[in-house]
């Protein structure tokens, strides 16, 4: 079987299991303010997005220093279909679906940390596992990264 058509397969299997799941995970909550709740909000950004159909990424940090609460969708993702999870201590696992494609620039998905250590402002977000597919070819859209914190959201950079 083809390199090709496996993908396909995986991103129909994606497709079908985000269906079937509750949306409970596509519900939007109300943000809260950081300095009141010792809660940041740390958007993950795309640069120059063009025709992204399906998404999925890792976000990296400090266990020591953060914690998760939350992973929400962006401003860019509004339509997206979102699942994430936390199973992994120091990662946050983000997968998005839309089957119109993502295009352009802002907010992918917004990731709420609690700050449970020093050093929060100086924590670092890198994101790996990256893996992004066309919404009408399925054929892998080249990306690179950009660090972040929680002052500096951390981007990923699509090739056009």
């Amino acid at each position: 079987m083809k390199l090709g058509s496996i993908v396909r397969i995986l991103i129909i299997a994606v497709l079908a299991v985000l269906i079937i799941i509750p949306a409970v995970s596509c519900i939007k909550l109300a943000r809260k303010s950081g300095a009141t709740t010792g809660q940041v909000n740390v958007p993950v950004n795309a640069n120059n997005a063009s025709n992204l159909g399906s998404l999925e990424f890792e976000v990296v940090y400090n266990p020591d220093i953060l914690q998760p609460v939350s992973v929400t969708k962006g401003d860019l993702a509004d339509n997206a279909m979102l699942d994430s999870s936390f199973a992994r201590s120091g990662r946050v696992w983000v997968a998005m679906v839309d089957s119109n494609g993502l295009s352009g620039s802002g907010s992918l998905a917004e990731i709420t940390f609690r700050r449970v250590g020093s050093g929060q402002t100086a924590a670092v977000l890198t994101l790996e596992n990256v893996r992004a597919y066309n919404a009408t070819t399925l054929v892998d859209i080249m990306t690179s990264t950009t660090a972040g914190s929680l002052t500096t959201p951390p981007a990923i950079n699509f090739t056009r």
